[in-house]
């Protein structure tokens, strides 16, 4: 699969940080390090373009196909952050580019706002492209559409997903089945490891911890849509994946 990154916004760094998986990306963990990531491996190879964006474009852009990048041949374009003009004119140019599938993750309220998400869903399907917003990116799971459906499969991204055992009510291991795009749930898992799985609440605090820590860079901006911060949604998945991971951990020892 050839991915090409349109970034706007230093998020989609940490997307592409996490596919490559260079040994400096994670440091969340600092010198108790275990170098969970490295079964992980790479996907540098995959990723055939990324444009970054520069800082202080016009607010309104006339014709943003000047301002848009030639792409190379790709599967999937992700638009990480971009202008709305930018974004408006982002399926023109991955239909040049033969791409099947762009995702538009939302980190933040602001960058794509119900009426122009509408818009660029209508152009994408109009272009027969497949296509997927999720808010925040930690939520994406598979859609039915091929392209993406094989994209979160080969990567193991999108909504996080867990195996955990359990011993004497302690969490003894976690495997990261996949993890948030932004490589969170990693660090998540090591985190948890020998945390007590009651009181609940307080393994929710280690999670929001964590969380918190890694950290997660979704806005503290209350999002209109799902009526609270995106921040706090991409807690909320986290949480969900341990608690599902546990409840699978007690039923097979039952």
């Amino acid at each position: 699969m050839r991915l090409a990154f349109l970034l706007g916004d230093e998020y989609g760094r940490r997307v592409v940080g996490n596919l490559i998986n260079y040994s400096t990306f994670c440091q969340a963990c600092g010198h108790a390090c275990d170098y969970c990531r490295t079964s992980y491996g790479s996907y540098a190879s995959d990723i055939v373009y990324v444009h970054e964006f520069p800082p202080g474009l016009p607010a309104f852009i006339d014709d943003p196909l000047e301002y848009m990048p030639e792409l190379p041949r790709c599967d999937v374009v992700l638009a990480v952050g971009l202008h709305h003009d930018l974004l408006l004119a982002t399926p023109e140019v991955a239909e040049e580019a033969g791409a099947k599938a762009v995702m538009a993750p939302i980190e933040d309220p602001r960058w794509i706002p119900p009426g122009l998400r509408r818009q660029v869903k209508e152009e994408l399907e109009e272009r027969g492209l497949e296509h997927a917003f999720p808010k925040p990116f930690c939520t994406l799971e598979p859609t039915g559409q091929p392209a993406i459906d094989s994209f979160i499969q080969r990567y193991r991204i999108g909504k996080p997903l867990l195996e955990i055992e359990l011993a004497g009510g302690y969490i003894a291991s976690v495997t990261v089945l996949r993890s948030a795009p932004c490589g969170e749930t990693w660090y998540l898992a090591q985190r948890i490891k020998w945390k007590k799985i009651n009181p609940r609440e307080e393994l929710y605090d280690v999670i929001a911890k964590a969380h918190h820590t890694y950290p997660c860079t979704a806005s503290m901006e209350v999002d209109p849509e799902i009526g609270e911060p995106i921040l706090h949604e991409g807690g909320y998945v986290a949480r969900e994946a341990v608690e599902k991971a546990i409840e699978e951990a007690l039923k097979r020892r039952q």
